[in-house]
């Protein structure tokens, strides 16, 4: 089955507007509007999707150029590509067609080869683009969920670290009740005490899998603080840290956020990983990462992130937030960690994420490595 094309005709004059219907609809493919003004025009588009607009640049008292840009300064119509119909053939008129966001323009009178041949040209441009953002867009969402895999994979390492000595405290004071029973030993005090032990130490694992379950948890956008969400987070991940000798220094104030805060936790869990990697096998420096989560002002909050593992490359660090670049190809690195924090940062929060080396002191010691900064818009 073929395309069905909708194409919208704007001239304040209808004999313009009728013959460029019956050169049009010898395409039957395309479905055709048409519109006597500008401020109707406009109207049009709130009520139809189109591929293609004809557009007449002398119109009154809204001309084809504020129409125009009108249509580009709007998210839902600033990519219907527009071809301007006039009669003027000036340097200057072409030009400023061109700067409003025209794909093209034809000359009146048009000839019926030409306008057709313009029009099919601007539709198969208009589909091969837009099948190329459907085909980026699920591109971008296979990276977001391999990313997510992959801090799964992180966090779960850490869980079952972290899991080790309530375990084995469980099984400890279990046996010991258990032997106490056996030897004719048991006290009624001491049972009730153990029993509440391993009933606290079974609740830590219960937390830990309920809080678990909520960072992958689809979610819609909700107000939250920061500050609540990175601790919760952060209870299953620091044993990661603290097992490779990894000083971690918070200092996170309460801001509060819209969006979804288990996609930015992400982000922070994603760059700290990284820094965490990449001071894990240098044995010559202080293993630091420094993480400052504040209010800059009523409007924005600033995270920032830096470590002591060397920096980034000079020739590399440009390309950081590129998809699938690494610089963890001997670990097997996928290289979509950052990319797909900075399209978090950027898409889903309207903020933005940059990144620098930096020298810094701690405790008197000179440190150098890699900042990474995240601006966000407040709540």
């Amino acid at each position: 089955m073929n395309q069905q094309y909708n194409i919208l005709i704007v001239d304040d004059n209808t004999d313009n507007i009728q013959l460029a219907i019956n050169i049009l609809k010898q395409n039957t493919n395309y479905n055709i509007i048409f519109a006597t003004s500008g401020e109707q025009a406009l109207q049009r588009v709130t009520q139809n999707n189109f591929d293609l607009i004809l557009l007449d640049i002398m119109m009154e008292p809204m001309d084809g150029y504020e129409v125009c840009k009108t249509l580009k300064h709007k998210k839902s119509t600033q990519n219907i590509p527009i071809i301007f119909l006039t009669a003027q053939h000036d340097e200057e008129s072409i030009s400023k067609s061109f700067e409003l966001g025209a794909v093209d323009y034809i000359t009146k009178p048009f000839f019926a080869n030409e306008l057709l041949a313009r029009v099919k040209t601007h539709l198969e441009l208009k589909s091969y683009k837009d099948n190329l953002l459907q085909e980026l867009e699920l591109k971008d969402k296979l990276m977001l969920q391999q990313n997510k895999m992959a801090t799964m994979g992180e966090m779960l390492e850490n869980i079952a670290h972290q899991w080790r000595q309530p375990l084995s405290v469980i099984s400890v004071v279990s046996s010991g009740v258990k032997m106490q029973k056996e030897l004719g030993l048991s006290q009624e005090e001491i049972e009730i005490e153990s029993l509440d032990t391993i009933t606290n130490n079974a609740e830590h694992l219960s937390q830990t899998i309920d809080d678990f379950r909520d960072f992958f948890k689809q979610k819609n956008k909700v107000t939250f603080n920061i500050k609540d969400i990175y601790n919760k987070t952060m209870s299953i991940s620091k044993s990661g840290f603290l097992s490779k000798e990894v000083l971690l220094i918070e200092n996170i104030e309460d801001v509060t956020l819209i969006g979804l805060d288990n996609e930015l936790i992400q982000v922070i869990i994603n760059i700290i990983n990284n820094a965490r990697d990449a001071l894990k096998d240098n044995t010559k420096i202080n293993k630091i990462i420094i993480i400052d989560i504040k209010k800059e002002d009523d409007y924005t909050a600033t995270i920032k992130i830096k470590d002591s593992a060397g920096g980034i490359d000079s020739s590399v660090i440009a390309n950081i937030f590129d998809p699938y670049f690494t610089t963890k190809e001997k670990t097997g690195g996928t290289g979509i960690g950052l990319y797909m924090s900075q399209k978090i940062i950027t898409d889903h929060f309207h903020g933005h994420i940059s990144v620098k080396n930096v020298e810094f002191k701690h405790n008197d010691i000179e440190c150098f490595g890699a900042e990474f900064t995240i601006n966000l818009p407040i709540a």
